[in-house]
């Protein structure tokens, strides 16, 4: 069964959207890899940009997959306009919402421990007993 086959068969088995694959793949593949990675890598930032990495190369795998039929033959310069556009509708589809949580997990506090919950623990433990 070839690449194009077997996305069609997907599409037709869960009845959505090419698009929302795309996008339902990226964050499946961006959190696969941060729980993978979590006992190997400890530093948060690292382990997130790596995952940030391999989502892009899965991407970017997909969309040669999509395209070798043309590429193979001919070479990547047979591409068309038509060809190129829906190549990045499909790379900004995969990896734009993993680099906003990439971004969020890099810039915002909302991700990182912080020392001011466990100080609220221990005071809630200390006004129990």
């Amino acid at each position: 069964m070839d690449f194009t086959a077997f996305k069609i068969n997907i599409i037709d088995v869960t009845g959505l959207a090419k698009d929302a694959l795309h996008i339902y793949v990226g964050v499946g593949v961006y959190l696969l890899c941060l729980l993978i990675l979590r006992p190997l890598i400890k530093n948060q930032n690292l382990r997130a940009f790596m995952a940030l990495l391999v989502v892009m190369s899965v991407a970017l795998l997909g969309e040669y997959l999509d395209n070798r039929h043309i590429i193979l033959p001919k070479g990547v310069f047979a591409l068309g306009v038509l060809d190129i556009k829906a190549s990045l509708h499909d790379l900004i589809n995969t990896c734009l919402l993993p680099l906003v949580l990439y971004a969020a997990n890099k810039w915002l506090k909302i991700f990182q421990p912080t020392p001011h919950a466990k100080v609220l623990l221990k005071r809630h433990k200390k006004m129990d007993g």
